[in-house]
C-alpha cells in the first residue's frame, strides 16, 4: 500500500517509518516541517512536505499521524474524507471531548480509522490476554511501567499534551480496560513530580474499579534510574512493563517469554524480539484489505481517555488536598 508518515520526525512516527519498511509498503511522503525531514525522506525513497496542504492526497492510500494530540481530530477527519485509511496515535485528541468527536466520526467515515494502542498487537499480550479469559471473571490486574528518561522536552512536558500519564500510562489504562473487558472508572490517584521540574508528573498511579466487581492498579513512571522487575517484557528499548492478575481460576504473572500460572512456566513462541509496530500496522493493513474487525476501535481510545481525566480529577478533588 501506499502511505503517508505525518509527524514523521518523531519517536513514533520513526517506527512508523521502520515498520511500513519492513512491511513492505511504499512509504511515498514524509509530513513533517522539521529541517530533518528532507534527508529523512531521501533515505527512504519519500518525497518530503511541510504540512497537508503540500501534500498530493490522491498519491496515498493510507496515512499514519504521530503528532501533538490537538492535531490528530481534525487530521484525522481530513484525510477520511479524502478516502484514505488512518492509523492515528495515541491519543486520539487533547480530551475526551475531542477523543468522542473521533470515535462518533469513525463510525460512519467509510474508511478504517485505528487508534495506535500498539500493545494490543503483541502476540504475548494477546497470549495472556486469551488465557486469562480462560481463568473466569477477572478479580484483580496491577499493571506497572517504568521507563527511563534523563529528560523531558516538547508538548510531553506540557499541561494538557504531556506528562506520564497520557504518554505511557495511557497504554497501560487501556490494556487494564481490554483485560477486564469492561470499562474501568478511576477512585483514587497520584501525580508527582519525582525527578523532572516540569508542568506536568513524572509519576503517575491509580486505583480502578469495574462493575463487574474487578479492581485494577496501574502505575507508570519516567525516571533517569527506573527500578526494573525480572519478570515482565520491553514495551519500548527504555521501558519495562511487569503485569500481574488474578482471576476465579487462578493468577497469572507476565514474563518475558511468556507467562507464569502459579508455578508453571508458559512459553508464547514467536514472541521474542516482535515489533509491536509492524505488528500494529501489519493488523491495520489487514482491516483495510480484508475487512478484518479491528483490535482497537476509536470507542476504545474515547473510554481510555475518559478514564485519564477521571484520574485527574480524583487526583485533585478536596478529599486528595486534605489527606496531603
Amino acid at each position: 500500500m501506499r502511505f503517508a508518515v505525518f509527524g514523521a520526525g518523531g519517536w513514533a512516527g520513526r517506527r512508523h517509518i521502520d515498520a511500513l519498511k519492513v512491511l513492505g509498503h511504499e512509504i511515498v511522503a514524509l509530513v513533517d516541517p522539521g529541517p530533518a525531514t528532507a534527508e529523512q525522506a531521501r533515505a527512504v525513497g519519500a518525497k518530503a512536505v511541510g504540512s497537508i496542504d503540500e501534500l498530493d492526497l490522491a498519491s496515498i492510500e493510507a496515512a499514519t499521524l504521530a503528532l501533538p494530540p490537538a492535531l490528530h481530530p481534525e487530521m484525522t477527519e481530513r484525510l477520511a474524507r479524502a478516502g484514505k485509511h488512518v492509523l492515528c496515535e495515541k491519543p486520539m485528541a487533547l480530551d475526551s471531548h475531542g477523543a468522542r468527536r473521533v470515535a462518533d466520526f469513525a463510525r460512519g467515515a467509510g474508511v478504517v480509522i485505528m487508534p495506535g494502542y500498539m500493545l494490543r498487537c503483541h502476540p504475548l499480550l494477546r497470549a495472556f490476554r486469551e488465557r486469562l479469559a480462560a481463568l473466569g471473571r477477572l478479580r484483580r490486574i496491577s499493571i506497572t511501567t517504568n521507563t527511563f528518561k534523563t529528560g523531558i522536552d516538547g508538548w510531553r512536558a506540557e499541561p494538557g499534551s504531556g506528562g506520564v500519564m497520557l504518554i505511557n500510562g495511557i497504554h497501560q489504562l487501556d490494556l487494564a480496560n481490554w483485560f477486564a473487558g469492561a470499562r474501568f472508572r478511576a477512585t483514587r490517584a497520584q501525580l508527582e513530580n519525582i525527578h523532572f521540574e516540569m508542568q506536568t508528573e513524572d509519576f503517575f498511579q491509580a486505583s480502578l474499579a469495574e462493575p463487574n466487581g474487578c479492581i485494577g492498579l496501574v502505575q507508570s513512571s519516567w525516571s533517569p534510574f527506573p527500578p526494573h522487575s525480572s519478570d515482565g517484557m520491553m514495551t519500548t528499548p527504555s521501558g519495562r512493563m511487569r503485569i500481574e492478575a488474578e482471576a476465579e481460576g487462578g493468577a497469572m504473572v507476565l514474563t518475558a517469554t511468556g507467562f507464569r500460572i502459579g508455578n508453571e512456566e508458559v512459553v508464547v513462541e514467536g514472541a521474542m524480539g516482535v515489533d509491536p509496530f509492524v505488528e500494529e500496522i501489519g493488523h491495520f493493513v489487514d482491516a483495510i484489505r480484508n475487512g478484518t474487525p479491528l483490535w482497537q476501535t476509536p470507542e476504545d481510545n474515547f473510554n481510555v481517555q475518559h478514564l485519564i481525566e477521571e484520574c485527574r480529577s480524583v487526583a485533585a478533588s478536596p478529599m486528595r488536598a486534605a489527606a496531603a
